[in-house]
């Protein structure tokens, strides 16, 4: 938002659509599912920018997943969330896709055994006292 950028889910103060896609997320014993994303509207010169910022928070949501071609990634009717509320993608706009921390629900429901997990609310993101322009973790 500080680069000018439009977010259409704030402004209409709706929670972010978010979709279920066709990406496999990479199994871990019994834990297994497909990657969920979420959904921005950006004005097609307004892209790159985007790129830029987002490229810069790795630990974050990162870099887009998908520009434009939400059939590409599973998504067939960018109106009809799996997750969130639907915004409207105007004329001069692409859909842009970001990993979406519904993720671990998603794969919770489709693995069935485990009996307890802590994660967090669509659109209540997790809080901490780590920094959004702090550098990511070391691996």
């Amino acid at each position: 938002m500080k680069a000018g950028i439009h977010l259409r889910s704030v402004h209409e103060q709706k929670n972010v659509p978010m979709y279920n896609t066709n990406i496999p997320c990479e199994s871990v014993g019994t834990l297994k599912g497909n990657l969920v994303v979420s959904m921005k509207p950006i004005k097609a010169l307004d892209i790159a920018t985007e790129v830029e910022i987002t490229s810069q928070f790795p630990h974050a949501h990162g870099s887009p997943v998908c520009i434009g071609c939400p059939h590409s990634i599973g998504i067939t009717d960018i109106y009809n969330p799996d997750f969130g509320d639907a915004v409207d993608v105007l004329d001069d706009e692409l859909p842009v896709f970001h990993a979406c921390g519904v993720t671990p629900q998603n794969v919770l429901l489709e693995s069935q055994e485990v009996e307890f997990a802590i994660t967090h609310s669509p659109g209540f993101m997790f809080v901490t006292d780590l920094p959004s322009d702090a550098p990511p973790p070391a691996p």
